[in-house]
């Protein structure tokens, strides 16, 4: 009896140990001379699954072989020495919530880092436009969401046929064909002039821009309005889908190339 106690209490605990110990796929691989990247995820508490994202997505990035990732949610290490050892940022959330919102000086010093050599990378909520944005985000990311001014930006959850652009070859959308993908549709976003769709799907009696890339200064920007992972486990996350997670990957080398 001793030992099926003991046999019992010793399959408990291993139980426990698996339940609660993290899985080791989302630990910090090391890639020295690899491009080192911030991820910087967190928005509104129980509106998105950023978190979740954020940890496939660097997994995704340090499986190449190519990043080493940091995750962080408070910008405040925008303005510090840290952001020297960075190549690029990437950005996943939508952060016009006050807990997460970026302030007038951590703007300032996220905009004058990427005009000055480094590497931008913003994905779906991450272009939703506060209210005291100044305008040289719209210039960085050609296209914002926004309900303040013409037009009036909308959403819509659906499936939507991907197209790629085949007027020029681009390195981001290499080996990619047409495909369909579950997500949200921003449409009616701001868009600055002159903006070049990589991809486009079609909605509402309109074509609409879902990738395309800008220079800011001397620094790189692409910018996908797809990705939008909802709050709660086993909630669909559009990066799963490989056509999309490659044209974000392929988006973030063309990007670290430039830094």
């Amino acid at each position: 009896m001793l030992e099926l106690r003991s046999s019992f209490w010793s399959s408990v605990i291993v139980l426990a140990a698996t339940m609660f110990t993290p899985s080791t796929v989302w630990a910090q691989k090391k890639a020295p001379d690899g491009t080192k990247v911030l991820l910087l995820t967190g928005g509104a508490r129980q509106h998105h699954g950023y978190r979740d994202q954020a940890f496939y997505l660097a997994n995704a990035l340090e499986d190449t072989g190519r990043y080493e990732v940091t995750l962080a949610e408070d910008a405040a290490l925008l303005e510090t020495p840290a952001m020297a050892k960075y190549h690029l940022i990437i950005v996943n959330a939508d952060r016009r919530d006050p807990e997460f919102k970026f302030t007038l000086s951590q703007q300032k010093a996220l905009l004058d880092w990427v005009k000055a050599g480094h590497g931008y990378v913003s994905i779906h909520g991450a272009d939703n436009a506060a209210p005291d944005w100044v305008p040289a985000w719209r210039e960085m990311l050609g296209g914002v969401f926004s309900h303040v001014g013409l037009p009036d930006s909308k959403t819509k959850q659906g499936t939507y046929t991907i197209k790629i652009a085949t007027s020029t070859a681009h390195p981001i959308t290499r080996g990619l064909s047409d495909f369909v993908l579950e997500d949200e549709l921003y449409y009616h976003l701001q868009m600055e002039p002159g903006v070049e769709p990589l991809a486009t799907t079609d909605y509402d009696r309109g074509t609409w821009p879902v990738a395309w890339t800008r220079t800011y200064g001397s620094g790189r920007v692409f910018h996908t309005p797809l990705g939008h992972r909802g709050f709660g486990p086993g909630r669909n996350d559009p990066l799963k889908n490989p056509n999309l997670l490659t044209l974000v990957i392929q988006g973030i080398d063309w990007v670290a190339k430039g830094s």
